[in-house]
């Protein structure tokens, strides 16, 4: 009888957000997840499964 709280399965889909201040982060890219400097701009966001830290990814305008 152990208590495991649910945690919530909306943590770990992307999520549009914008960042104001540059910091370091977790990017992803098509080669993998690199510690990198997040430069203030548009990006998405989720929650990773295995580190428990938030990972980036850039979104990028479609030039249509």
């Amino acid at each position: 009888m152990s208590n495991v709280s649910e945690i919530d399965p909306s943590v770990y889909e992307w999520q549009a957000c914008s960042l104001v201040l540059p910091r370091f982060g977790k990017l992803l890219d098509r080669t993998g997840v690199h510690t990198r400097w997040l430069s203030p701009g548009k990006y998405y966001v989720r929650r990773s499964r295995s580190l428990g830290q938030p990972i980036y990814r850039r979104i990028h305008s479609s030039a249509a």
